[in-house]
């Protein structure tokens, strides 16, 4: 984040900041106006009442770090937004109150769409460009639009031990081993459940389980995208 983001955000020059002074030249204009032409009541502000300078918020900065920041670890983005506002300054405080305008915290996955939570403001479905904390991973994430790459498959696989796999907009890489015999106790990282043979199959069309997870950075899931065209060309 940088340094100056506080000043940036609120510190944007004002409306109304090359309107002229309300007090300059007033008075001589007064002298040189017919007596007839004189209002009969004025306001103490004069005739630049409601022209003058008011606070104006630059919010653009804000909105672009944040989305900057999205498959990063909330908690990570978070404590680098405070690391640079001053809790003793009331103008740099603000900034922070401006965070959860455009990410959700508290949400709700219901049948793949993502729900605001009862409770903390009226329930809806997020839309396309509206950012969220994932309850399951704790990641920053978007709600993208569909893209023209919706034809892909949400499950792609070029090494024995190794899967791509698509959920809520946003590519996985998933790292297998074998299944065992006897998968009793042992935890499937990318199901996020106890082992099933039955569920892993479905999952990963063979006799695997998720040993690790993590997700695609923008630039890798282009690069995934690439290699799926080049080789469906070959």
């Amino acid at each position: 984040m940088r340094p100056d983001m506080d000043k940036v955000i609120v510190e944007r020059p004002r409306y109304g900041s090359r309107s002229r002074s309300r007090k300059k030249g007033y008075r001589k204009q007064l002298q040189k106006s017919d007596f007839a032409e004189l209002p009969r009541n004025e306001p103490m502000l004069g005739r630049w009442r409601g022209l003058e300078k008011c606070f104006n918020e630059h919010l653009g900065p804000m909105r672009r770090f944040l989305r900057s920041q999205v498959g990063r670890p909330w908690n990570h983005v978070y404590r680098d937004l405070r690391e640079h506002v001053r809790f003793d300054n009331v103008v740099q405080k603000h900034v922070l109150t401006h965070v959860w305008e455009f990410v959700h915290r508290h949400v709700d996955m219901i049948d793949g769409q993502i729900v605001v939570r009862p409770g903390t403001g009226w329930r809806r479905t997020l839309h396309a460009g509206e950012m969220y904390v994932c309850p399951k991973s704790g990641h920053l994430k978007i709600i993208r639009s569909p893209s023209p790459n919706t034809d892909l498959p949400h499950r792609i696989q070029f090494d024995p031990l190794v899967q791509y796999h698509r959920q809520d907009y946003a590519w996985w890489e998933v790292r297998l081993r074998e299944l065992p015999h006897e998968p009793e106790g042992l935890w499937d990282a990318w199901l996020e459940q106890p082992v099933s043979a039955d569920r892993c199959w479905a999952a990963f069309g063979g006799k695997y389980m998720a040993i690790s997870k993590r997700p695609l950075s923008p630039f890798e899931a282009k690069l995934l995208h690439r290699r799926v065209r080049k080789l469906r060309s070959e």
